[in-house]
């Protein structure tokens, strides 16, 4: 027998049930909404704004620096930019000591470190500020790239947890050899371990290999030049909507994809694959965009995509220092 609820939504016309829970969707999102939009206009945080500034940038050099084949004179905008937010950080009498600016400096010192070894002339303006960069923060060290070999990279991969955990980092380059469907099938059914809400389970995978269809996506995406075209493999990962039963379930489907993503990095990991997690935070016309390279059902939120392919020999991978946990935990 059908519910109260039903038969009322039996009588409406679809039109007026839209507009419903079209008004129900934003009351429930302007909760979230403003607090972004207040944060944005409002709140003065120039520590945490600056540390997003200067992390957000580092990290591009950082990626340059262990690309295949790093282009000579790469990102010169950024590195520029870079300096200024360190001045800036400096400027506002921030500690010294924090993880975001002593990698900075240190990225911008190894920056320059790769032009002079390569013997690059760089702008000559923005080789006098590294230069005096450089001497003023002779003693400020952080983490440089690492260069590693496949036997090393994988080498903790059936060692302890905490160790298997520090063995991971997103890599950028990947041979041609070919990554077999089943063993991806076996990854996926790994992945299928993480929790999940009511084990409603709905997360997907869209597996693609066409190049064609890999060129489109990743032209989209725009966040893995250098590197992306390596890929042998992208894993789309997407969540089914249906599976909320109302709008404040909103977060659950980004909440289990991103479970479901991180369980599905380490079997990648486990089985010998490397990845790179490749965001989806996009416009809608980019979404849209997507959705006709790949057929992708309405009710599928697009929610990030990996990169995947087996490793050459030797390669470099980002150091991207964490912060530990005493800098992000709250005791109450």
């Amino acid at each position: 027998m059908a519910s109260f609820k039903e038969k009322i939504k039996n009588l409406l016309p679809q039109k007026l049930m839209y507009m419903y829970y079209l008004n129900t969707a934003k009351k429930a999102s302007m909760y979230d909404l403003r607090r972004r939009v207040h944060d944005k206009v409002y709140n003065d945080s120039h520590i945490e704004k600056v540390k997003r500034d200067l992390a957000l940038a580092y990290h591009i050099v950082e990626k340059g620096l262990t690309m295949p084949e790093p282009r000579p004179g790469f990102g010169k905008a950024v590195v520029f930019s870079l300096i200024g937010t360190v001045e800036k950080y400096q400027n506002l009498n921030l500690p010294l000591e924090d993880m975001e600016f002593v990698q900075s400096v240190s990225v911008l010192k190894e920056y320059l470190e790769f032009h002079q070894e390569i013997n690059f002339k760089l702008d000559e303006a923005l080789e006098k500020k590294l230069t005096d960069l450089n001497e003023k923060f002779k003693n400020v060290e952080g983490l440089k790239q690492i260069k590693i070999t496949r036997k090393e990279f994988f080498g903790d991969k059936n060692k302890s947890f905490d160790q298997f955990c520090k063995s991971r980092y997103s890599v950028r380059n990947y041979t041609k050899e070919e990554v077999p469907l089943p063993l991806l099938y076996e990854c996926i059914d790994l992945a299928q371990r993480s929790p999940s809400f009511c084990n409603r389970q709905p997360n997907r995978v869209h597996i693609v290999k066409s190049k064609e269809q890999k060129e489109g996506i990743l032209n989209i995406q725009n966040g893995n030049r250098g590197f992306g075209h390596l890929a042998e493999t992208l894993l789309v990962i997407t969540s089914v909507v249906s599976t909320t039963k109302d709008i404040h379930e909103r977060f659950e489907n980004h909440l289990n994809g991103g479970l479901f993503s991180m369980t599905l990095l380490n079997a990648l990991h486990f089985n010998e694959i490397g990845a790179c997690s490749l965001n989806w935070s996009v416009s809608d016309d980019k979404d849209m965009k997507l959705r006709e390279v790949i057929e992708v059902p309405e009710n599928e939120v697009v929610l990030m995509i990996i990169a995947c392919g087996y490793l050459p020999e030797e390669f470099a991978i980002a150091s991207s220092p964490r912060k530990t946990a005493r800098e992000i935990t709250v005791a109450h």
